[in-house]
């Protein structure tokens, strides 16, 4: 159970375990949030829940609709959005991070790989968005650039959130995806930054087509 801690600020600490609820599914799409229920859950007053839910909503996790606010349930436009800055961000990223992967990373990462087969095999799709989101971000977070790396983390809850989406299409998706991890690691265990970068690229635009096939449904 989520507590709150007295030497940290409540709001952080509001935030933190909102922000945690809602990437788990504690808290579901569409669902609204009310200031008074949220305070009476975690046990404080409803100052620190209002700044909590207004950083929510810079993340945008959280919007305003006319019944108030509700986690993003994420249009196609969003999920487009999302995408294309993926796209252009996250593979720069992934070049810059061969060189700075070592051994042990390298085997972190084929572990998470392993992991997401063996959840596709039991078809445990919870769990294959955890380890799917840990292979990207580790990868992310070597990339030594920190400017962009924050950049990054602004985007980074939305894309667990995205990724958490995908449970409703992994019923019926094959395992390719995990061959294109395979790819994107062989190029950074060979250093080749420029390799990785195109993989990551066409991997993620291929996540975008199965949304996009998705939704025209």
């Amino acid at each position: 159970m989520d507590q709150i801690q007295k030497s940290i600020p409540l709001h952080l600490q509001a935030y933190e375990i909102l922000k945690k609820q809602i990437l788990t599914g504690k808290l579901i799409s569409g669902e609204r949030l009310l200031e008074k229920k949220l305070s009476q859950d975690l046990g404080v007053s409803r100052s620190p829940i209002r700044e909590a839910l207004r950083m929510l909503e810079q993340d945008e996790l959280v919007v305003l609709n006319p019944n108030g606010l509700i986690v993003n349930s994420l249009e196609m436009s969003d999920m487009k959005e999302i995408y294309q800055c993926s796209i252009a961000i996250e593979p720069y990223a992934v070049n810059l991070a061969a060189s700075n992967l070592n051994e042990k990373d390298i085997k972190d990462l084929r572990a998470f790989i392993q992991k997401a087969r063996e959840s596709h095999l039991r078809k445990e799709y919870n769990v294959i968005v955890e380890f799917n989101t840990g292979f990207h971000e580790s990868i992310i977070v070597k990339c030594g650039n920190s400017r962009l790396i924050s950049i990054i983390d602004k985007l980074r809850a939305l894309t667990i959130l995205r990724r958490r989406a995908e449970l409703e299409f992994y019923h019926k998706r094959s395992d390719e995806y995990l061959l294109e991890h395979e790819e994107i690691l062989d190029a950074l265990a060979q250093k080749d930054g420029e390799t990785a970068e195109l993989l990551m690229k066409k991997h993620i635009m291929n996540d975008y087509k199965v949304f996009e096939k998705m939704y025209k449904k």
